[in-house]
């Protein structure tokens, strides 16, 4: 990685963009640097504003919704301690938040863009700051609102280790809450234990959808991530309330998931969707997937493995309007962990892999 690139990368390691209250301010500070980055490389910019947390556009058209070819990355991480802000090299290696998760992706889009000498006003650059909340905010706002529509799009948010992305669970993530009657521990019949009624429902949706014990397992999983009751051991707790992830594969919707968790829930508790997307899913047969394919397999000189994920990523806002997404990513690992990193030589090659990409997309339009 060029050190204009490498140095921009640090300064994007640096910015504390998490979603604690405290460090809003880092958003910012980082919408504010892309901008400058952007416009410095001669890219108009456009900020699109969703509650707290506006996107931002560059390019050489911001007004178009139908760019022949889009480029996104999310600038929001995950908790992180202290020094973990602190990019270090260690061989071929930067470690740090954010690195392969995902600001190694700026550097990348400038430096495609720079390189094209011709067919710039083709692509779209899109940064957003709400992916690792839901992404509502970001894509999803600007598909469904905004109207946004590419032929095609780039995120590279899957796929590690020169993969593709071809297949993504859908993504269900819920709370419940159920409600009782306080009592003392002693006289347990004077009151209504309301972890009791949690654990009844959760006895059903564990029926509905069985522990998962291997990754060759490919179907839904259930995960009861957070449960929040009671105040002593002596005292029966009045109220209860759980957080569950839910993953489902392709045959199943969204809503079909939704109307079965809300059959097992019924009348004994609350039940509060807060992050819902479909499957998604690439098309192997599609020209885009094949070009991108062959593109990688000439730089790498090996078939590229055709990968699919338990995880989720804004590619699933795609879904409903038949917008193919490429999803793949250099050598890395560690993402959400105290040891996040990417091989900085490898972000060479795939650099070179996605400006020659985006290269022949543009040809392909003109």
């Amino acid at each position: 990685m060029d050190s204009q690139y490498l140095e921009l990368f640090k300064q994007l390691i640096r910015l504390k963009t998490t979603h604690d209250v405290e460090n809003r301010p880092e958003h910012d500070r980082c919408r504010d640097l892309l901008k400058k980055e952007a416009e410095k490389r001669g890219l108009k910019t456009k900020i699109i504003s969703s509650d707290l947390y506006p996107s931002l556009l560059a390019g050489l058209d911001v007004e178009t919704l139908n760019p022949p070819l889009m480029l996104s990355c999310h600038l929001d991480v995950v908790q992180a301690r202290e020094e973990q802000f602190e990019p270090q090299i260690q061989g071929n290696k930067l470690i740090g938040r954010g690195a392969s998760d995902m600001k190694f992706a700026v550097p990348v889009f400038f430096n495609v863009w720079e390189r094209l000498e011709a067919g710039r006003e083709k692509i779209l650059l899109v940064f957003t700051f709400d992916e690792e909340i839901g992404g509502n905010k970001g894509i999803r706002y600007l598909l469904d609102e905004v109207g946004l529509r590419p032929a095609v799009s780039f995120i590279p948010d899957g796929g590690d280790n020169f993969q593709i992305e071809a297949e993504e669970k859908g993504v269900f993530l819920f709370r419940v809450k159920t409600s009782g009657k306080s009592a003392h521990g002693s006289r347990p019949w004077l009151g209504e234990n309301a972890i009791d009624k949690m654990l009844a429902i959760y006895s059903d949706l564990r029926k509905e959808f069985p522990y998962v014990h291997s990754p060759e397992q490919w179907t839904q999983t259930l995960n009861l991530g957070k449960i929040t009751a009671g105040e002593a051991a002596n005292k029966v707790p009045d109220a209860c309330e759980a957080s569950f992830d839910l993953r489902f594969v392709e045959g199943r919707g969204a809503e079909e998931i939704k109307d079965l968790v809300q059959k097992n829930v019924a009348d004994r508790g609350e039940f509060e969707p807060y992050v819902v997307g479909d499957n998604f899913y690439l098309d192997m047969e599609l020209w885009c997937s094949r070009l991108f394919q062959e593109v990688a397999e000439r730089y790498l000189s090996h078939p590229m493995p055709i990968y699919r994920s338990e995880g989720a990523s804004d590619a699933r806002f795609f879904t409903k309007y038949n917008i193919p997404v490429i999803i793949s990513k250099p050598v890395c690992a560690g993402h959400h962990s105290d040891h996040e990193w990417i091989d900085l030589e490898s972000v060479t090659t795939y650099t070179n892999i996605l400006f020659d990409f985006a290269k022949q997309v543009i040809n392909r339009n003109e």
